[in-house]
């Protein structure tokens, strides 16, 4: 018998043969799928702890920043250490908050100044190359708009998450907590150190 009639004689067996079989077909089906929606998991469980921890960092500087605008933190001489203390309360449960949280304070004549003076979030907290922005700690005086802002830069865990990332050649997003107030007409007895 010659080659050529031996391979189409078994050809064809062994074909159908395969066609038929699907045994380890889900095994295949699942490798092809489990590193995608892993990934595609851990990114969404990586958005929602970062937007959760903005919303943490937001609602301790709404919570702080009554204290200098009611002249609680003029009164007490509360400093920035300790004015970052009272940001960081809530916020240490999340992350690092001493070592990594910015907080800028800072005071104007009216709220056209101020928002003339005060700088983006982005620009609080350090910068590209690792140096810090400049930065502020000022309470101002009674019936005085000022603004509270503190800053977090949030490192992706997850690859491929440039798409959010906001500093740092987009690795990292800077997460803010802003508040803008008119400090209310308090006895001056004290100021902010």
């Amino acid at each position: 018998m010659s080659m050529r009639r031996l391979i189409k004689k078994i050809r064809p067996k062994l074909v159908t043969g395969y066609r038929k079989s699907e045994s380890g077909a889900a095994a295949l089906e699942f490798v092809m799928v489990v590193f995608p929606f892993f990934y595609v998991l851990g990114c969404i469980i990586e958005t929602g702890v970062m937007l959760f921890t903005e919303y943490v960092l937001q609602s301790s500087v709404q919570d702080a920043a009554r204290q200098i605008r009611t002249g609680s933190a003029q009164t007490a001489n509360l400093d920035a250490a300790a004015f970052k203390a009272k940001i960081c309360q809530r916020v240490s449960i999340l992350v690092n908050c001493n070592s990594s949280v910015t907080v800028y304070v800072r005071p104007a004549g009216s709220f056209s100044s101020l928002k003339s003076t005060i700088p983006s979030y982005l620009n609080v907290g350090l910068k590209d190359d690792g140096t810090p922005n400049p930065t502020s700690y000022d309470c101002g005086q009674p019936s005085q708009p000022a603004a509270v802002i503190a800053t977090y830069d949030w490192t992706f865990a997850m690859p491929f998450m440039s798409f959010l990332g906001n500093i740092k050649g987009n690795t990292a997003r800077r997460l803010g907590g802003i508040a803008i107030f008119r400090n209310e007409p308090y006895p001056v007895t004290g100021s902010c150190i």
